[in-house]
């Protein structure tokens, strides 16, 4: 890349920085709380979200007795594909689901405020905060009207807080993703 795609790219991200924070707010407002991991809500409305900034996402419905064997009540995992020519697919996977808020909130955990600069809500920071970021990184680079190679995948899936069996690893076990690079924000466990 060129400084003049850097430039373009910090163009762009400025532009699009008030929008960014909108998809965010809009996904916090959304409970994930797991347990009781009643998740297929939010993936309703990330896919609405999606399809509003060009985004197809295929949903992927985990199978209800399964997520009531794992002590869950709904997942519908996400996979974004963006297909730009020959190369690695690279996969960009994070959680929608997030431990119940807890005590002690000086702001309303579903509310997505932002005050003094700063956006509040659960997984504001990890992991919903990633859905917005790999979202928007990705509208960044498809700006620059460049030759690509490859293809970047987005998966938004559910089952972080109770290891990623019925998240990333039920897509992979069923054949959904297939990447040969990934970048996985906050799942450590499996």
């Amino acid at each position: 890349m060129t400084q003049d795609h850097y430039n373009a790219l910090d163009q762009w991200i400025d532009a699009h920085f008030d929008e960014q924070v909108r998809f965010l707010q809009a996904l916090v407002r959304v409970p994930t709380d797991t347990p009781p991991g009643n998740n297929a809500p939010h993936a309703v409305r990330t896919a609405a979200l999606l399809k509003d900034v060009g985004f197809e996402a295929e949903q992927h419905a985990v199978p209800a007795v399964d997520v009531k064997a794992a002590g869950l009540g709904s997942i519908t995992n996400l996979v974004v594909r963006r297909r730009y020519g020959d190369g690695p697919t690279i996969g960009l996977n994070a959680h929608g689901d997030v431990v119940p808020p807890g005590e002690g909130w000086t702001h309303d955990p579903y509310g997505g405020e932002v005050a003094n600069g700063k956006l509040y809500g659960r997984a504001s920071a990890v992991s919903k905060s990633d859905f917005a970021t790999y979202t928007f990184a990705t509208r960044a680079i498809e700006s620059l009207k460049s030759k690509l190679k490859g293809s970047v995948e987005l998966y938004f899936t559910y089952d972080e807080e109770f290891g990623g069996e019925l998240g990333p690893g039920w897509l992979l076990q069923h054949g959904h993703i297939q990447p040969d690079l990934l970048i996985a924000a906050g799942f450590s466990y499996a």
